[in-house]
Order: structure tokens, then C-alpha cells, then sequence
């Protein structure tokens, strides 16, 4: 499924995240996933366009993007199957983080095509 991801530049200083997430806290927002590597934060949360618009008011720089949610099987193989048929439709996934959800594991892909990922993992989660 095709979401928005609020991806934040913070500082790579002690306390700079904290900001953020006491900010969304005031906010009552909950974070339901998080990457961070070096000064990009990426978030995956509700209302993403309310999100980016609370952290421009703090003078944050935000980017909205199109990822993909999916839910991926928890057995081996599943990740590379995945991957292979992506390879085969020449797409790149260009990155992606896993969480833990209370029904089961999901992975945030970014791949160089969102839409043709999107509709080949409908096929390839139908098998």
C-alpha cells in the first residue's frame, strides 16, 4: 500500500530528536515507524500532511514521499522472492526499514518506481 513518509532533517546533536518527538508529542501524534541515518529522520505516521505542516511551523525542513507499507511473510525466502521479482521488472529499491507491528512484521520500501512496485507486490501478495 502506497503511504506518505514525513522525512525531517535533524541535527546530529544530542537532544536534536528529542525536539521532534516532544513536538509530536504536544501534538498528540504517534509514531508508528522510524529510520534515522546521520541527519534524515523518516516517519511513518497518521495524518502525514498535518505532521510535515507542525514541523515547518518549528522551522524544520520536511519532505513528503510516497513509500510503500507492506507486510511481508515471516519465512525464509520471502524478502528475497521479493527482491527478485522487483529485479526482474527493473526496479531498485533504493531503501527500506522493518518494524514490528502488534499483527505481524512490516517493511517501508522506497523502490525507483513506487506505482509498478506497488502493483507487482499486489500480484506477488496474492500467490
Amino acid at each position: 500500500m502506497i503511504v506518505k513518509q514525513v522525512t525531517v532533517r535533524v541535527e546530529n546533536k544530542e537532544g536534536k530528536l528529542k525536539e521532534v518527538m516532544d513536538i509530536l508529542a504536544k501534538e498528540n501524534i504517534n509514531v508508528e515507524a522510524l529510520s534515522i541515518a546521520d541527519t534524515v529522520t523518516r516517519l511513518i505516521l497518521p495524518n502525514p500532511e498535518q505532521v510535515a505542516e507542525v514541523l515547518r511551523r518549528h522551522k524544520y525542513q520536511v519532505e513528503l514521499t510516497d513509500v510503500l507499507r507492506i507486510k511481508i511473510p515471516s519465512k525464509a525466502g520471502a524478502l528475497a522472492n521479493m527482491l527478485v521479482a522487483f529485479a526482474g521488472e527493473g526496479i531498485n529499491l533504493e531503501y527500506m526499514y522493518a518494524f514490528a507491528t502488534g499483527s505481524g512484521d512490516e517493511m517501508i520500501i522506497y523502490p525507483s518506481n513506487v506505482e509498478k512496485a506497488n502493483r507487482l507486490l499486489e500480484e506477488y501478495m496474492d500467490e
